[in-house]
Formats: C-alpha cells, structure tokens, sequence
C-alpha cells in the first residue's frame, strides 16, 4: 500500500496510538509487555504506517530447500474488541503484533535520534516508503532482512518464532535501516563490513532493551542489583535466548560479554567459539558488539559513581550510547566497505559532536583493550557537520588477477569515497578490503557461481537451510562480474 497515493484515494483512519504485543527480549528471557505506536492505520487487520506495513509472505520450500516467496494476501491480524492488536504468546496473533510492534517502535525510536542530531529521517534503500513485515514466512531456522524483498522475513524453529522476539525484530530492523543509512555496506563483501552490519544489529536491539523499564529492572536483578554490566552474562548481552535454546544451547545464540581483541579475519577460522573469534560475519561482529558493550557498562558504571541508581543508570546509558551509535553512521564514509578500526574512529567522533566529547576517556579505553583504536590516537577533528569525504561516492571497477582461483578474470566494482581535504590513499583501502573479502568467501565456499544473469532468491539457498554471501554471474557482455546477495541475516 503507497500512501502517498493520488488525492482520489480515500484518506487512510489513521489512529493516534495503537496498542500491540511487545516483548524487548523473548519469553524465554523476559515476561511479554506492551508498546503503543503512533500513528498507524489498523488497515483490517493489516496495519500500517507511513514507515512500516504488515505483509506477509510464504516461503517457498522444496525438499527444506527455500526456493522463493509467494504473497500471502490472506494474513491478518484479528484486533482486539478495543482495536488493539494486544494477545498472549500462544494466540496465533502473537507473533504478527509482537513482530510489527518491535520492528515499528525501533523505526520510530531511530527517527527520534535522526531528529535530535539533525539528520533527515529513514528512507528505505528499496526506495518504497514503508518497510514490509512478514512474521508468519514458513519453516526455517533464521529471520533475514531482503532488500529485494523490501522488508524483513521471520520464521517458526521447532519451540519458538524469531517473529515472537522483539530483541531478534530489533536486530534485523537495524539491518534494513543500516542499509537505508549506508546502503554501500550491504552491497561491500570484506569480512569486517559485513560483521559491522551483524554487529549494528545486535547494538540496536540492546538500546530497544534498554529503553523497556521492565528489561532493565530484570538486568539490574540478573546482576545481583548492582547494574553492573561487567559481573555476568545477562539479557542485555545475549542475544535471542529462546532462539539459542531451539538451536541447543545453554544462552543466546551469542554474547556481547567476551574478551575479543582484534585480529585480521583473513588470520581466523572460518568459525570460532565461545573464546575465540572466527571470520564469518555473526561470527566476528561478536568483537564490536562486545566494545560497545563494555562502553554501555562504562558509562553506566560512571551513571551510578555520579549516584543515579542503577535502573537510572542503565537507562540514561541507553539513552546516550542512540546518540553515538546513530551518529557515528552519520559519520562514516557511504563507500562500500568499512573497518573496526574506522567505526571505533567513528564512534569517538560522534561523541565529539553530538555528546560534548562526553565519553572520550570510555570510549578511547575500551577501543585501545580491543585493539580497534592505539593508545597515541588523535582527538576527533570533525566538527561543525565537517567531514572526511566529498557527498557522492563514486564507483571504482577492478578485475581479479590470476591468483584469486575460481574468482581470476572476474570484475567487481566497489564503492568508494572521494576524499576531501586532500586525503590520499583511501580509495585504495576500500578496493583492497572488498577484494580481500571475496577470496575469503570464495575460500570458504560461500559464494554461488552461476550461468544466470539474475538469480533468483531459491538460487542463494543451500539444502542444508544455510545461504551463499556473493554470486558470480555473467553481465549483458557476458563478463563475470562479483555480486554481494542483498539479505542480511
């Protein structure tokens, strides 16, 4: 549904406020709870809102094998006698309203931060103008974030529902408004770009939790009512816990709260472990997930020393860490890589700019223990809006030499930055992180080698429900071009 549509249109009934089903963690983690979203269209039973709409989809499976997806046009939620889209975690409503709450609340919440710093609000990468949810897509053990499919996919796994997690709405919401934000990132292939985008995720879905009184006052007991971050695992640092449970494991499917320090992924494992960091994308995006942690607990941790209690500390922590979060992608480059080391750079400047350089000493600590930012670092010199780079990126063509294996003779394109202020050597970085990147995918078997021009969604999913991060497919010319596959997961 447009609703921008011609005048001839009926107006939409637009409700002030409309009431749904929210849980900020999951039921395995946290008792359900309630958000109030405003200015949303009931829609019969299918709301919508000038950023968000509810429209499902069906998933296509042959053999377990997703295929494609269909509409589903007859999905809807049943309102309540109120109007309100209010259920218990079993009423087959739950996940539809559970869904599209949290993914509606994080839209709004990240549009209030926009407004606050001065930045425009979210327009969509798929340049439509509402995001689309569809909770109920089928049978698999994930939820995904499709740009082609203009929205975000959530699906049943044996005892639970990613749809029924506000926290796993939360994190793929943060895909579709990083793409929206930067989209070069999702169309970038080095390793640490795409685990920034994992990792965005996952740091949206803790300031959601943060923002719920019940969440926190639930942290603050987890944490023998100290508040403290840093004593123990908790709801705060793990992510998806009914999910990780459906997978087998004791927590969330991972944790915030490590030790991680920087290493280059092209030294790693494909896959790590609970103490040790691997190369793949939700793999290693535990590295920045952890520093931003440790910078909520360090903040939080002053919160207390200047004597709030420690509920007021979570929370004014939450509020402060969507400034620097939210400003540092208004800070970063729109090329289509990016580093650790450069969003650690990042962060610290949008602490410059849009918190009074009020968390340097917090930020430059925990990014020096991680290896993301030396000890010697300089003080952010971006202020007043001044920036690195020039507006419009430009496109930069390289073709892989004869070393790169099965990717020798391919072309890829990347996006990169044209410098300001006489910067050298930047263009450079880019192109050297996205080839980087490519071998790693093709070494460890992840990118799809076709004979189609255009793949269809089926082609980037294997038997065994995991997906292909790249294809390699012929141009009009019939060149072999390196293509990233636009779904976050």
């Amino acid at each position: 549904m447009n609703i921008t549509s011609a005048s001839s249109v009926a107006p939409r009934a637009v409700a002030s406020q409309v009431k749904f089903s929210n849980n900020p963690q999951d039921v395995d983690a946290l008792p359900n709870d309630t958000v109030s979203i405003p200015n949303v269209d009931p829609n019969n039973g299918k709301p919508i809102s000038d950023s968000v709409a509810l429209e499902n989809k069906k998933g296509i499976f042959i053999l377990g094998q997703m295929v494609g997806m269909k509409p589903d046009p007859n999905y809807k939620l049943t309102p309540n006698a109120d109007g309100e889209f209010v259920y218990g975690d079993k009423d087959k409503n739950f996940n539809g309203a559970n869904a599209y709450g949290a993914v509606s609340a994080t839209v709004n919440k990240y549009n209030e931060v926009l407004g606050s710093i001065g930045a425009e609000k979210i327009n969509w990468a798929f340049n439509k103008p509402q995001l689309k949810v569809s909770p109920e897509t089928g049978e698999y053990p994930n939820a995904f974030y499709a740009r082609q499919y203009e929205g975000l996919h959530f699906f049943h796994y044996k005892t639970t529902s990613t749809a029924a997690s506000g926290e796993v709405a939360s994190h793929e919401t943060g895909h579709a408004i990083l793409d929206a934000r930067r989209p070069g990132f999702m169309e970038g292939s080095g390793a640490e770009t795409g685990a920034f985008h994992e990792a965005f995720g996952d740091t949206t879905a803790m300031l959601m939790t943060l923002g719920n009184a019940r969440a926190v006052d639930a942290i603050v007991a987890q944490t023998d009512g100290t508040g403290d971050l840093s004593t123990k695992r908790n709801m705060l640092s793990d992510m998806g816990e009914a999910f990780g449970h459906a997978l087998g494991r004791e927590g969330g499917i991972r944790t915030a709260k490590n030790e991680f320090v920087y290493a280059d992924p092209a030294t790693l494992p494909e896959q790590g472990d609970e103490t040790h960091l691997g190369r793949e994308v939700h793999d290693f995006s535990r590295l920045w997930s952890g520093a931003f942690y440790d910078v909520l607990d360090g903040i939080s941790d002053a919160n207390r020393a200047a004597g709030m209690t420690p509920q007021q500390a979570l929370s004014a922590a939450g509020d402060e860490a969507w400034k620097l979060m939210v400003g540092q992608v208004e800070l970063s480059p729109k090329a289509s890589e990016t580093t650790f080391h450069e969003m650690a750079s990042n962060l610290l400047a949008a602490d410059a700019q849009y918190n009074n350089g009020a968390r340097a000493a917090v930020i430059k600590s925990v990014m020096v223990k991680r290896g993301l930012m030396d000890a010697d670092a300089a003080p952010p010199t971006r202020q007043n809006g001044a920036r690195l780079f020039n507006a419009d990126p430009v496109k930069q063509e390289f073709t892989f030499g004869a070393d790169a294996g099965q990717l020798a003779g391919v072309k890829m394109t990347a996006t990169v930055d044209q410098p300001a202020f006489g910067l050298v050597g930047l263009q450079n970085s880019v192109t050297t992180e996205a080839e980087k990147g490519a071998r790693l995918m093709a070494q460890d078997g992840n990118v799809l080698f076709t004979d189609k021009q255009n793949p269809d969604l089926g082609d980037f999913f294997r038997q065994d429900g995991t997906a292909y991060s790249a294809y390699v497919a012929p141009n009009a010319k019939g060149e072999r071009e390196f293509h990233r596959v636009q779904i976050a997961f």
